[in-house]
């Protein structure tokens, strides 16, 4: 099932389609507001570049509605050694470090796993 959502694409993941190991990695950041626009277009530059590291299924990306320069961004693993080990071969990238480079602050950054209820 997988690899028939990551052939689709991440347009068509769902809650329910995700398997039982999944892990969200979820990033909140504050960037200036002159630089808005080119954290966006660097997350368009990203996403070619995650769909290539293991266990990556999904990102989903937003913008804050009441503070700006609020960005929240989470990330969909198969498991969360999948997330630690993609984060290790981003930073190394020289799209890795523009795109963390624009981040003027980070006001939440953690992981979670799974679990069922």
């Amino acid at each position: 099932m997988i690899e028939s959502l990551k052939q689709v694409g991440q347009e068509l993941l769902t809650l329910e389609s995700l398997p039982p190991s999944t892990a969200v990695e979820v990033a909140i950041v504050t960037c200036e507001s002159s630089n808005l626009e080119h954290y966006h277009e660097m997350r368009k530059k990203m996403l070619p570049i995650l769909k290539t590291q293991k266990g990556f299924l999904a990102w989903r990306a937003f913008q804050s509605k009441t503070t700006e320069g609020v960005m929240m961004d989470l990330l969909y693993w198969e498991q969360v050694e999948d997330c630690h080990e993609a984060g290790k071969n981003l930073q190394n990238t020289e799209t890795g470090k523009e795109f963390f480079g624009l981040m003027k602050q980070t006001l939440v950054f953690e992981l979670f796993e799974r679990q069922a209820i």
